[in-house]
C-alpha cells in the first residue's frame, strides 16, 4: 500500500469524523484571557441564540417596550428568581411590578398586584408559595389561588425589611430583617432593631437593638443559609462596632466585625458546608477588586480572585445544588465608557462561574450585551440602573438569567429586558450537590425493627412515611426539621401484618422511594 495514501486517507477520517462528532456536550472556557464581546444583532423575543464566544445556549425571554413594561429584569444577583422546582420564575418591572413566568418556557403567565415591597421571596421547598414584607406586615401568597394571608403585624415598627438585600434561611423558617420607624416631625428614618423572626413557630427569636449613636448608615441585614448567625453590612469602612460588615449568632451575640464597606455580595455555602460572604474589595495600594470569601463561624477570608477596577460586580450564591461556586456578572463602571477589542480586559461584560476554594478556577458563560454608563449615560445619576445585568443563578446551578439593554437605546429604562442562559449539557456544570447522601435501609427483609440512616448536608425537613401496597398511607413516622449531620430514624412494626410496604422518604427537596418486605 502507498503510504502517503494512506497517512492521507488517515488524516480525512479524522477530519470527517471530527466534523460530526456530537458537541451536545462541551467544555466551559476556563482560562483568565481577555474574550471581545463581538457585535451581535438584538435577538428578537423568545428566540434562542448561541453565544459566539462562549458557546452557550441563550433565550430572549421577554419585551418590555412592546407588552408596556418599564422594563422587564431579575430582582437582585441575591434574589431567587426561580421557584422551589423551576416552574416558575419572578422577574420585576422596572416600577417594581412582580411578573410571573413559566420557569421552563418562559412565556410570560401574569402580574402579581397583591404581591410587593422590597422583599420578596420563594419559599425554598413549597414552589406555590410566595413569602413578602410590606410596610410592617409579613406575608405569605399562593400563586394558584392568588390569596395573601397576613402572617404577622410587626407593630413597634413602620417598615420590616432586609433592605432588598436578605434572604430566608433554606429551608424557609428564618427571616432576619432590620425594623424601622419613620419620624413624621423629622422626616428621618430610624434603623431602630435587627430582628430574627421564626416563621414556622410565629415568633421573634431574638432582637438586637441598633445604638444610635454608633451607627452612621445601614445598607443590608440577612440570616445566613442554614439560619445560624445574622449578618450585617453598615456600608462603611470604618473598624469600629457597627461599621463596616458585622457577623452574630443567632441569639445576636457578637462574633466578628470587618471594615469591608458597601460592596456586592452574597450569602452561600461552599464545597466544605462552611456559611460564606463572598464579597467584591477594592484596594487602593494595587489599584485591584478582589473577590473574596468570607467564613461566617470565624471571619476567615480567602482570596477568590483579583479583577481590573474598571467594572462594577454582582455576586449570586442562589446555587444551592451546586453551591462549591458563586456566579459573578461584571459591567463597566463609569471610568470605563468605551471599550473596544483592542483594550478589552478579562472578563469584561460577562457573566462567569467562580469556585469558592480559592483556586481561581472559573467557568466563563456569555457575554451579557448590556450598558448602564456610557458616553449619553455617564454616572449614577444619569444612567438606567435596570441596565446593570443583576445576573441570577438558577437554584440547580445550571441556568443563569440577566437583564440587558443589548447597548440600545441606553437611556431608557423599557430597552432592558430578561435572558436566560442554559448550560445544563455543558461539562462541569452537571454536579449538582444534593439535600443528602448516603440512605441505607436495613435489614430489608425485616421482622421487627427497621433503621433507616441517611446524612443531611444542610439543615431540612425529613418526612418518612410508610405506605401499603395498595398505595394507601400507613403511618408517618417522622416529619420535622433536622440539623447537618448524620441520623438514625427507628420503625416497629408493632401490629402490621406481614407483606410487602414502601417507605417514602423525603429530605429537603430529594425524593425517595423504596421497597421493603415485612416478614413475620
Amino acid at each position: 500500500m502507498n503510504h502517503t495514501f494512506f497517512v492521507k486517507s488517515l488524516l480525512c477520517f479524522a477530519i470527517i469524523l471530527f466534523i460530526n462528532l456530537d458537541y451536545s456536550i462541551s467544555q466551559l472556557v476556563s482560562h483568565h484571557n481577555p474574550l471581545f464581546c463581538p457585535d451581535k444583532p438584538k435577538p428578537e423575543v423568545n428566540s434562542t441564540y448561541t453565544d459566539q464566544v462562549f458557546g452557550t445556549s441563550v433565550t430572549r425571554m421577554t419585551s418590555a417596550s412592546e407588552n408596556g413594561f418599564n422594563g422587564i429584569i431579575p430582582e437582585y444577583s441575591k434574589r431567587q428568581a426561580w421557584n422551589a422546582d423551576e416552574t416558575l420564575l419572578m422577574l420585576r418591572s422596572g416600577d417594581g411590578e412582580v411578573l410571573l413566568f413559566n420557569g421552563n418556557s418562559y412565556q410570560y403567565i401574569k402580574k402579581l398586584d397583591a404581591v410587593g415591597g422590597e422583599d420578596v421571596f420563594w419559599h425554598p421547598s413549597n414552589p406555590k408559595l410566595i413569602y413578602f414584607s410590606r410596610d410592617s406586615i409579613f406575608y405569605s401568597y399562593n400563586t394558584d389561588s392568588e390569596i395573601a394571608t397576613a402572617l404577622h403585624v410587626f407593630t413597634k415598627y413602620t417598615w420590616i425589611n432586609t433592605r432588598a438585600e436578605g434572604n430566608l434561611s433554606l429551608d424557609g423558617r428564618y427571616y432576619a430583617f432590620v425594623g424601622q420607624v419613620y419620624n413624621y416631625s423629622t422626616g428621618d428614618v430610624i434603623f431602630k432593631d435587627i430582628v430574627l423572626y421564626d416563621i414556622e413557630s410565629d415568633t421573634e427569636i431574638s432582637t438586637m437593638a441598633i445604638p444610635q449613636d454608633s451607627i452612621s448608615d445601614f445598607d443590608w441585614v440577612s440570616v445566613s443559609p442554614l439560619g445560624n448567625y445574622i449578618v450585617v453590612d453598615y456600608a462603611n469602612v470604618e473598624n469600629l462596632r457597627y461599621h463596616g460588615v458585622e457577623v452574630y449568632d443567632r441569639n445576636m451575640n457578637f462574633i466578628w466585625q470587618k471594615p469591608l464597606g458597601a460592596g456586592h455580595s452574597d450569602l452561600g455555602l461552599d464545597a466544605s458546608g462552611n456559611e460564606v460572604l463572598v464579597m467584591d474589595i477594592y484596594d487602593a495600594d494595587s489599584n485591584r477588586v478582589y473577590i473574596k470569601k468570607y467564613n461566617l463561624a470565624n471571619g476567615e477570608e480567602t482570596t477568590l480572585i483579583d479583577l481590573a477596577p474598571f467594572f462594577y460586580f454582582h455576586i449570586s450564591c442562589r446555587n444551592q445544588l451546586r453551591n462549591e461556586w458563586c456566579f459573578v456578572s461584571t459591567f463597566d463602571n463609569p471610568g470605563r465608557l468605551t471599550h473596544d477589542s483592542l483594550s478589552w480586559l478579562p472578563f469584561e461584560d460577562e457573566v462567569f462561574a467562580l469556585k469558592l476554594d480559592g483556586s481561581g478556577e472559573v467557568q466563563r458563560i456569555a457575554h451579557h450585551h448590556s450598558r448602564r454608563f456610557s458616553q449619553t449615560t455617564p454616572d449614577p445619576d444619569n444612567s438606567n440602573y435596570y441596565a446593570e445585568p443583576h445576573a441570577t443563578i438558577s437554584r440547580k446551578g445550571n441556568r443563569i438569567i440577566f437583564g440587558s439593554n443589548w447597548e440600545q437605546n441606553v437611556e431608557q429604562s423599557n430597552s432592558v429586558d430578561a435572558y436566560v442562559c442554559d448550560f445544563s449539557n455543558f461539562l462541569g456544570a452537571d454536579d449538582e450537590r444534593t439535600y443528602e447522601s448516603n440512605i441505607t435501609i436495613s435489614p430489608n427483609p425485616f421482622s421487627e425493627l427497621l433503621i433507616t440512616n441517611y446524612e443531611l448536608l444542610m439543615r431540612v425537613r425529613v418526612k418518612i412515611e410508610l405506605y401499603n401496597s395498595l398505595g394507601d398511607k400507613i403511618q408517618t413516622i417522622v416529619d420535622e426539621y433536622m440539623e447537618a449531620g448524620k441520623h438514625k430514624t427507628e420503625f416497629k412494626a408493632d401490629g402490621l401484618p406481614q407483606g410487602i410496604y414502601y417507605l417514602r422518604i423525603k429530605l429537603g427537596e430529594t425524593l425517595k422511594s423504596e421497597k421493603i418486605v415485612l416478614i413475620r
